[in-house]
């Protein structure tokens, strides 16, 4: 069976480690990334299932990155799921076009739940 691929962009080392150890115990093939410079470039040589996306980061921020994502024929059916602690986590992912939110601290059995679910092949 193939490893589902996930793309973890976040400006804080520590969740990254954190998430890609967890993710990579489960069988995920990971990929992060700690801004999202390049993040158009990754999705296209990656070509994650799901991407798992800080808000508020150096340069371009989380936001800017799910439209601009959205808008591309490659990558607009990838699901995206923002990651941030801010109180309106759930009504910003709408608003930009994300399929989800993660509501920063998050337990890792939400986290683990939440990419199977969207990861998962239709």
């Amino acid at each position: 069976m193939k490893k589902r691929k996930i793309l973890i962009c976040d400006d804080d080392q520590g969740i990254l480690e954190v998430i890609k150890i967890m993710l990579e115990t489960k069988s995920y093939q990971v990929k992060v990334l700690s801004n999202g410079k390049s993040i158009q470039k990754q999705v296209a040589s990656f070509q994650p299932d799901l991407i798992l996306l800080d808000i508020w980061m150096p340069g371009i921020d989380g936001r800017e990155i799910t439209k601009v994502l959205k808008k591309s024929d490659s990558s607009k059916g990838i699901p995206i799921i923002i990651i941030s602690a801010l109180n309106e986590t759930k009504k910003m992912a709408a608003e930009i076009g994300a399929q989800g939110f993660l509501s920063k601290p998050f337990e890792m059995d939400d986290l683990l739940k939440t990419v199977d679910k969207y990861s998962s092949p239709l």
